[in-house]
């Protein structure tokens, strides 16, 4: 079965309006019907008595009419038409072979406003109709006869082109316009419901779809979907409980090891150790920063960005030793002071360092650099990242094929922290090879967000 797709305002208007379009015509038809008593009778067709008054003159005072157009067509094609015209000044006007009968009916034509008389068919010298008509000679009574015939039915349909075909055209449009209208009006809960349902954001818990104004057929799904939301929002927070138990406690076994491991004797081995342990530390301080974004616990004032990338340079210093790699400091003899936090700011500038560490490979050497501009760049000449996975690095567990380590959130979340800083951050070719990440902040001089 084939999916219904498309607004539901729409489908529903349109069945409706079609619904309202059917019963009107209906009505219609159902008015323009003969009633029972006439089933059997001989309809004249009144728009002949139109034809004579549009064709009448007057010539020496008298009426006459011309014999040319519609009226010249009637009296070629029956014998028997005949038809009777006075006006209010005493004229009148009479052509065709009209029945005795008829004649004593005409006497007090003039007062007669409308008038018709139907037989079974037996004697058409009484079928007549009598009708005011407007003419070029002013107001007339027509009357005739013995001209051409009508159903009941289309005779019945002309009468309703006066009364009640404008009612219907009036109703159509309120029609048209009146459904949609309301059903938009009723249908606005669900359309505010699915905008909320639209922008809701995991990583802001309390969420809820608002249940006022909703059909009662669609509250159940509203109060479904509250249900999941706040069975997302305990799962989160309990998520998030063990994210920041776990880290702080492996905080306390992890220097530990790191203390016993630097007494060792030095070796391979104990390099290696190193490394794990501070993978391990790397991975705690990690889901920390998570926890603390979660919670948005970034405080902004005034930093110094020189003074913080050499004191993270000098902390990071024995790592890189380790790994077997280089690091050089390039900063401004001045302080280039940014809005930012420093713990976080800190964890960017870390994170983007054991990056280098881990994708650059043995011997990889390290450039910090500090531009005047709020600008903070770390490079290195490792194999470098390429254009089809500059975008793809910086999503949640994105991990490259020369990764050696790591959880792949380092720096996911430098542009969480960076982003939340109103910074922006992107990888591009280093100048002599290699990857350089750029991360722009906002300047504590000028209180404006990079371009």
């Amino acid at each position: 079965m084939k999916a219904m797709s498309g607004s539901l305002v729409a489908r529903l208007s349109w069945r409706m309006i079609a619904l309202q379009l059917l019963v009107l015509t209906a009505i219609a038809v159902a008015f323009a019907l003969p009633i029972s008593d006439r089933f059997d009778g001989v309809e004249l067709d009144d728009d002949v008595l139109r034809d004579v008054a549009d064709s009448l003159t007057v010539s020496d005072g008298r009426l006459d009419f011309r014999r040319e157009g519609r009226i010249a067509e009637v009296i070629a094609e029956h014998p028997r038409f005949w038809f009777d015209v006075r006006d209010g000044a005493g004229r009148s006007l009479r052509h065709g072979p009209v029945p005795p009968k008829a004649l004593r009916l005409l006497d007090d034509l003039e007062s007669v406003i409308y008038a018709e008389i139907r037989t079974d068919g037996s004697d058409p010298d009484l079928d007549v109709l009598a009708r005011v008509r407007e003419s070029p000679v002013g107001p007339v009574v027509v009357a005739s006869g013995g001209g051409p015939t009508v159903t009941g039915f289309f005779d019945r349909f002309k009468e309703l082109n006066k009364y009640y075909l404008g009612l219907l055209a009036l109703m159509a449009t309120l029609t048209l316009v009146g459904i949609p209208v309301l059903l938009r009006k009723e249908f606005s809960g669900v359309k505010r419901v699915a905008e909320e349902a639209e922008h809701i954001d995991i990583d802001q818990p309390g969420t809820r779809l608002t249940e006022a104004n909703v059909p009662r057929e669609i509250q159940g799904m509203v109060r479904a979907m509250n249900a999941a939301l706040l069975r997302l929002d305990q799962g989160l927070e309990k998520r998030h409980r063990f994210l920041m138990t776990a880290a702080h406690e492996l905080r306390t076994p992890i220097a530990i090891l790191t203390t016993r491991i630097e007494l060792l004797p030095s070796g391979d081995d104990r390099t290696r150790l190193m490394l794990d342990v501070a993978r391990l530390g790397t991975l705690a301080e990690q889901l920390l920063d998570l926890q603390r974004l979660d919670n948005d616990d970034q405080k902004l004032a005034p930093l110094d960005l020189s003074a913080l990338a050499s004191e993270v340079t000098r902390d990071l210093a024995p790592l890189v030793i380790t790994a077997g790699a280089e690091i050089s400091l390039d900063v401004p003899p001045w302080p280039v002071m940014v809005a930012a936090d420093r713990q976080a700011i800190s964890r960017v500038l870390t994170n983007l360092v054991q990056n280098a560490i881990a994708h650059g490979g043995p011997g990889v050497a390290i450039e910090v650099e500090v531009k005047p501009a709020a600008e903070l760049r770390v490079r290195d000449n490792g194999p470098g990242v390429l254009p089809a996975d500059r975008e793809r690095i910086f999503e949640p567990f994105h991990r490259g094929s020369t990764d050696r380590g790591g959880a792949g959130l380092g720096l996911n979340l430098v542009r969480e922290i960076v982003a939340r800083h109103r910074g922006t951050v992107h990888v591009i070719d280093a100048p002599k090879g290699g990857a350089e990440f750029v991360v722009r902040l906002q300047s504590a001089a000028t209180g404006e967000a990079p371009q």
